[in-house]
């Protein structure tokens, strides 16, 4: 049987064809170390664990849940925004629960997407913002998030024509897989950019409470009439380790919640009221988890950095998220490089062009390993001699 052409146009998922690649290298009884997918290595923080023991045992959890979310889930979203941001949700009218925030983000196209429409997507950036375009019959058109400019994308460099046929631009900071962040100056550019055109402004906030060195990620939606035209969303998944349990939220513009919730009422049946028990727990846990956390990853980040500049890598340290961007060895492509890390160190890290062609000379380390393994990934390197020669 053949498969439809939107189907077709999709390449292999980036993450799925690392899985196969460690597979293929551990049937070898190669011991491998994985920098690949960012998937936090601790367990689900005790509070919410606890919390789901409770509510899983409660009858009145295991029936459907509501379409939108729970009303106390939504509550809490809500008043965790007004907490951590400033900013004010309506919970009934302005807050939709998702199944993690990958689901959400892939069902936002189909609700203002149509053939022949543009959306504007960030390059390097998550797969799906593209692949997503495609699957509701769309045209990516990639914003390139360059070096020079901080890996934040330059909106005048963007096409009129191009502007004026786009009904979706996507960002994301702190930045997968950049690990770039940006100021709410650049969001009220951006802000200003879509109300210009009428573009709806989504962005993607995984990981807006991993952060470092004093840095705390600003909300889109501080950003003055944000709200006209922006969502925002959420996740629970590194946030709180919770990449399994499948739960977010998204926040913002009214209409384009209604519209979101409209594309999931007739695909999804929402998400397990237990988990979303849970989810509340996590909006209420106390901010030492966090802390702790962000401690353990910038110990992380400092001993991966202190080992690349011992082998010639420029570092300049990341304040956010738990992912180091950096450029490959010149006279390799990205695959290259990897493939020897692979074969002579490995360690398993990804291709910065599998996240779109301007990540082409880059690779991504996630520091989803404890520190002596990363000084062991480093050990690796020199003893394979892999270095920088920039």
């Amino acid at each position: 049987m053949k498969v439809s052409e939107r189907l077709e146009k999709i390449p292999p998922y980036l993450f799925a064809e690392i899985d196969r690649k460690i597979d293929e290298a551990k049937a070898k009884g190669i011991d491998i170390i994985s920098l690949g997918i960012g998937d936090p290595d601790k367990p689900t923080l005790a509070p919410i664990v606890e919390e789901m023991h409770k509510a899983i045992d409660n009858p009145k959890n295991h029936d459907y849940p509501p379409y939108n979310g729970t009303v106390a889930f939504r509550k809490t979203a809500s008043e965790w925004m007004k907490k951590r941001f400033g900013v004010d949700v309506d919970p009934d009218k302005e807050v939709l629960a998702n199944i993690g925030s990958k689901e959400a983000i892939a069902h936002v196209f189909f609700a203002y997407v149509d053939k022949g429409d543009y959306t504007l997507v960030p390059d390097p950036g998550y797969p799906v913002y593209k692949n997503a375009t495609i699957f509701a019959g769309g045209t990516p058109y990639s914003m390139p998030l360059l070096e020079e400019n901080g890996f934040l994308p330059d909106f005048d460099r963007i096409p009129e024509d191009i502007a004026k046929k786009s009904k979706i631009m996507f960002l994301n900071y702190p930045n997968n897989p950049t690990g770039a962040i940006a100021d709410l100056d650049f969001f009220k550019k951006a802000v200003d950019f879509c109300k210009k055109y009428d573009i709806l402004l989504c962005h993607d906030m995984a990981y807006c409470e991993m952060t470092y060195d004093g840095y705390v990620a600003p909300s889109i939606l501080e950003v003055e009439g944000a709200k006209d035209v922006a969502i925002e969303f959420y996740s629970h998944s590194k946030s709180y380790n919770m990449t399994g349990w499948r739960v977010g939220f998204v926040a913002g513009n009214a209409d384009a919640i209604k519209a979101l919730g409209t594309i999931k009422n007739n695909i999804d049946s929402g998400t397990f009221k237990a988990i979303q028990d849970a989810a509340v727990a996590g909006f209420n846990v106390d901010k030492k988890y966090i802390e702790e956390l962000n401690k353990m990853y910038q110990e992380r980040r400092d001993a991966m950095e202190e080992g690349l500049k011992e082998l010639g890598w420029n570092i300049k340290p990341s304040k956010a998220t738990f992912y180091l961007w950096l450029p490959v060895p010149k006279g390799m492509t990205s695959e290259e490089f990897v493939t020897v890390m692979l074969e002579k160190a490995h360690v398993v890290v990804p291709p910065g062009n599998g996240y779109g062609r301007y990540g082409e000379g880059y690779f991504r380390i996630a520091l989803t390993k404890d520190v002596p393994t990363i000084k062991e990934c480093i050990r690796r390197m020199k003893e394979a001699g892999i270095r920088y020669n920039g």
